[in-house]
C-alpha cells in the first residue's frame, strides 16, 4: 500500500471522527422534585406562613434551561435556580401560603423548561382562615364536664374582636373544641379562679409536614399533625391512628395547665 493510500484513508478516518464529534448526541436533560406536594396548615387571611422547600434536582446529561417559575394565586415562592441548571446540579424553591382570601386553597407551582415532560407541576394545598379574634369570653377550668372548663361573660378584659396573640385550643373528648388565647389573662369572680380569654380560632404560627418542631425555639405543629421523633430531630408529621387519639385525650391536661 502506497503513501498516497495511506493519506486517503487518514483523511477518511479523521473526517468520521469530526463528523461524530460535531453531530453525534450530547445528552439531555432530566427534572427530577424533592416532592410531588406541598401541605400547608392553617393561615390567616392577609398573613404568610413558614416556607416549605422544593428541591429541583437536574438528574439528566446536559445543561437544563429554566425558561419559567410560577405558582398560583394565594401562593408566593422565591428561588435561588437561575436561568441554566447544570447537569447532576439542583436548586432550591421556597414556597409559601400567602392567601388573600379564606377556605380551602389549591394551586400549583409550575416549572417550564427544555426537560422532557415540560411544564412540570408540583400541588399546593391550605387552608386561609380569618384573624383569630377574642369573643367576649373568660375559659375557667373547672375539672367538671366533658371538656372541664366554664365560659363566663367578661367583656372588660376579654373585648369582643380584638385580635388574639397567641390563640390555641383542641378538641373536647365530646368532640366539641375550646379555643382560648394563652397571652390572656381574665377572672371567674364566681368560681374564684383564673382563666384565659376565649378565641374564635386556634390560628397561630405553627409547623406543618417535615419541618422541625420540639425544640425551645421551635414552633409547635399545626392542627393535625404530631411532633414526631425520627433521624437528625423531631419533625411535624400527620396525626393518625393511635398518635391523633393520644392527642386529642391530652388535651384535657394541657388545657388545665394552661389556665390554672
Amino acid at each position: 500500500m502506497n503513501s498516497k493510500t495511506l493519506c486517503i484513508i487518514a483523511l477518511i478516518l479523521l473526517g468520521f471522527s469530526v463528523l461524530t464529534n460535531c453531530g453525534g448526541s450530547s445528552g439531555s436533560p432530566s427534572v427530577s422534585f424533592s416532592a410531588s406536594s406541598l401541605t400547608f396548615g392553617d393561615e390567616e387571611q392577609g398573613s404568610t406562613s413558614e416556607p416549605l422547600l422544593i428541591t429541583l434536582t437536574n438528574s439528566g446529561t446536559a445543561p437544563l434551561t429554566i425558561t419559567g417559575i410560577v405558582v398560583s394565586a394565594n401562593f408566593a415562592e422565591s428561588n435561588n435556580c437561575g436561568s441554566t441548571l447544570a447537569a447532576g446540579a439542583n436548586c432550591a424553591i421556597n414556597v409559601t401560603l400567602a392567601p388573600d382570601t379564606t377556605g380551602s386553597l389549591k394551586g400549583t407551582v409550575t416549572f417550564t423548561d427544555n426537560a422532557v415532560g415540560s411544564p412540570q407541576t408540583v400541588s399546593l394545598s391550605g387552608t386561609a382562615v380569618r384573624p383569630s379574634t377574642l369573643t367576649g369570653y373568660c375559659v375557667v377550668f373547672t375539672g367538671v364536664g366533658p371538656c372541664g372548663v366554664e365560659s363566663i361573660e367578661d367583656t372588660a378584659e376579654c373585648p369582643v374582636g380584638k385580635s388574639a396573640v397567641t390563640p390555641a385550643g383542641g378538641f373536647c373528648q365530646d368532640g366539641g373544641e375550646i379555643i382560648t388565647d394563652t397571652s390572656t389573662h381574665c377572672l371567674s369572680q364566681t368560681r374564684g379562679r383564673s382563666g384565659s380569654c376565649q378565641a374564635t380560632s386556634a390560628v397561630g404560627n405553627c409547623s406543618v409536614q417535615g419541618q422541625q418542631c420540639g425544640g425551645t425555639d421551635s414552633t409547635p405543629c399545626c392542627s393535625g399533625f404530631t411532633c414526631t421523633a425520627g433521624t437528625g430531630g423531631s419533625f411535624c408529621q400527620p396525626s393518625t391512628g393511635e398518635s391523633a387519639n393520644k392527642a386529642n385525650s391530652s388535651w384535657e391536661q394541657r388545657m388545665a395547665d394552661r389556665l390554672r
